[in-house]
C-alpha cells in the first residue's frame, strides 16, 4: 500500500463499509470549501468531471451526514441532524416528522418536507471541471484544487463497491494521491422524465480511471495533502444548538406536536429519542431517510449553495 495511505485506518474503514447495512432504494465560507454540485448533462450525453478522492489529515476517507432541508416561502432552510454524530441523539425535527407521519394523509405529505435526508462528504482533488472553461476569473476556477465533494448515495455505492470488494475492487487505491492511485470519473447524465415530470441526475456511468497516476511529485503531493479539509471540523461547523432547532420547529408551527413529549423527557433529564414516542410500525432507523436522488430538480439546484 502507498506511503500516502494509512493502512490500518483504511482497513478499519473497509471493515466499516463491509459491515454497514445497505439501505434500500466556522472560518471559511462554505462556498470556498465545497465543490459546486456537478451539473447533469442530457439523457444521451453526460457532463464529465474528474478528480481524486483523498483522506483528510486525520485519515478520514469520507463521512456520512444527515440533515433537514425544507422551503418556507421562498427561503430554504438547512440544519444538520444531530443523528449525524450519534444515531441515538435526539432531533426535534425528526420527532416532529414522526408525529406528522402518524396523522392524516395531508400530515404525511407535510412530513415529507421535513424528513431527514442523507449525504456523504469527502476531500476531492479536482482534475477536470468543464465549468472552468466558462469562468473568466482565474480565482473562480477549481481545477487543480481541493474541495469538499458532497455526494449522494448513488455515488457512494460506486465507492463502496471498490472499497469492499477485496478480490476485484481497487481498495485503498481510490484514495491514493501517488502513482498507485486512480481518478474518479464522474459522468452525470439525465434520466427521462418520470410520471411526475421530474428529471434526475444519473451517475450510473461513473467509473474509475483504467490507469493509475500520481497527482504530482512527492513535494506537490505533500502540499495537496496538507490542503485537505478536516471532515470532523467541517461537520461540527454545520451543527446547531438544540435550542436553535427548537426555535426552528416553533417557527414552522410544529412545536405543538412535540412540546409535551419534549418537556416530559427533558424534565427527567433523559435524552429524548424519536423511538420513545413512536409505535413499532413507524420506521426510525437509517432506512427512514430521503436519498439525494429522491429530491426534485428544484431541491437539487437550491441545495446549500446559497447559504
Amino acid at each position: 500500500m502507498s506511503q500516502w495511505i494509512n493502512k490500518d485506518l483504511f482497513n478499519e474503514f473497509q471493515d466499516e463499509k463491509k459491515n454497514e447495512a445497505d439501505a434500500p432504494p466556522g472560518g471559511n465560507r462554505r462556498s470556498d470549501l465545497v465543490w459546486k454540485t456537478p451539473e447533469k448533462g442530457t439523457v444521451e450525453r453526460a457532463k464529465v468531471y474528474e478528480g481524486r478522492l483523498l483522506p483528510d489529515k486525520k485519515g478520514n476517507f469520507y463521512k456520512k451526514y444527515f440533515y433537514h432541508m425544507f422551503q418556507s416561502g421562498e427561503t430554504w432552510t438547512f440544519t444538520m441532524c444531530p443523528k449525524t454524530f450519534n444515531f441515538d441523539n435526539f432531533c426535534p425535527l425528526c420527532l416532529a416528522t414522526s408525529k406528522l407521519y402518524m396523522g392524516t394523509a395531508a400530515d404525511k405529505k407535510v412530513a415529507y418536507n421535513y424528513k431527514r435526508k442523507e449525504k456523504f462528504v469527502g476531500n476531492f482533488f479536482i482534475v477536470s471541471d468543464p465549468r472552468d472553461q466558462e469562468r473568466e476569473d482565474d480565482d473562480d476556477k477549481v481545477e487543480g484544487s481541493i474541495r469538499l465533494y458532497e455526494f449522494p448515495a448513488k455515488v457512494e455505492r460506486k465507492l463502496k463497491e471498490e472499497i469492499t470488494d477485496t478480490r476485484n475492487g481497487l481498495g485503498a487505491s481510490i484514495f491514493d494521491p501517488g502513482e498507485g492511485g486512480y481518478n474518479f470519473i464522474l459522468k452525470v447524465t439525465s434520466t427521462k422524465k418520470d410520471r411526475n415530470g421530474n428529471i434526475w441526475p444519473d451517475y450510473s456511468s461513473s467509473t474509475f480511471s483504467r490507469r493509475s497516476s500520481a497527482l504530482g511529485t512527492d513535494n506537490e503531493i505533500r502540499a495537496i495533502m496538507e490542503s485537505t479539509i478536516d471532515l470532523d471540523e467541517y461537520l461540527e461547523s454545520l451543527k446547531k444548538e438544540e435550542e436553535e432547532v427548537v426555535k426552528l420547529v416553533k417557527s414552522e408551527m410544529l412545536w405543538d406536536l412535540i412540546k409535551d413529549d419534549y418537556n416530559r423527557l427533558s424534565g427527567f433529564n433523559a435524552a429524548p429519542t424519536v423511538e420513545d414516542d413512536l409505535p413499532s410500525s413507524v420506521e426510525t432507523d437509517d432506512r427512514d431517510v430521503i436519498r439525494d436522488e429522491e429530491l426534485s430538480d428544484a431541491d437539487l439546484l437550491a441545495e446549500l449553495e446559497s447559504l
